[in-house]
């Protein structure tokens, strides 16, 4: 008897973790196919957000830009944001506001969950092993499907803005840059991503590149990070001044 009561149990347990591996099988192999499965998912990250840290990457963080969790991923990111910011605070009440507004958090949203992914993608090595496995099950092999739908989004709503407002955003292109990082397979431009980072912003107080917004057409970031950064970190600097 006992015998027959032992194998039932083990078979129910097989039956379990089999319909468990199915699950995430199935979850992992699934396609994201609209905005509403991204919205879907962010729900679910959402409660993961506070448990990333990035310290064995980045001794300093910058001081935050109201609406984004990860902007640190990307200067370009965060100017874009803090401008949009400033820009409602400087606007009259209305429908024009109201539609700016709606647009910037959905932007915000949007970018952290992109960078969350990225994290996953890019830096999965440097979080704990706990975090990384909650975020795989959620994230999977997705992690391209999930940027593209992303960075079609932020593209359309960067696009309904007023054109007064569109027409001097900092950077309406890091969403594309960041995609085409996750998607890549290229394990040196994902390295090279790093090494920049780490050379940008753990040296600095306000995790910002002091030569960024130099660029002039001629030699403006050659000559301003030759006299402002030590040599070892000047291709860094000079790549961050050409690129925000």
């Amino acid at each position: 008897m006992m015998k027959v009561v032992t194998g039932i149990i083990f078979i129910l347990i097989v039956i379990v973790f089999s319909a468990v591996m199915y699950k995430n099988y199935m979850y992992n192999n699934s396609k994201m196919t609209s905005i509403k499965d991204v919205y879907a998912l962010n729900k679910k990250v959402k409660p993961l957000y506070k448990m990333v840290d990035l310290g064995n990457i980045f001794k300093k963080y910058p001081k935050k830009v109201q609406g984004l969790t990860f902007g640190y991923i990307c200067p370009g990111a965060m100017k874009t944001v803090e401008y949009l910011n400033k820009t409602l605070r400087g606007m009259s009440e209305g429908t024009i506001k109201t539609r700016v507004k709606k647009i910037t958090s959905e932007v915000k949203l949007l970018t952290d969950l992109q960078f969350f992914v990225e994290i996953y993608v890019i830096y999965r090595k440097f979080i704990y092993n706990d975090l990384a496995k909650k975020m795989g099950e959620l994230i999977g092999a997705k992690g391209c499907q999930i940027s593209e739908l992303i960075t079609d989004r932020i593209t359309v709503l960067f696009g309904q803005l007023p054109v007064k407002i569109k027409s001097k955003l900092p950077d309406d292109f890091y969403h594309i840059r960041h995609n085409t990082l996750i998607c890549s397979k290229n394990k040196k431009l994902a390295e090279k991503r790093i090494e920049l980072l780490k050379s940008l912003y753990s040296a600095q107080e306000n995790f910002a590149n002091i030569c960024d917004g130099k660029r002039d057409g001629v030699s403006g970031c050659r000559d301003c990070c030759s006299s402002n950064v030590k040599n070892k970190d000047y291709s860094n600097c000079v790549d961050s001044c050409m690129r925000y």
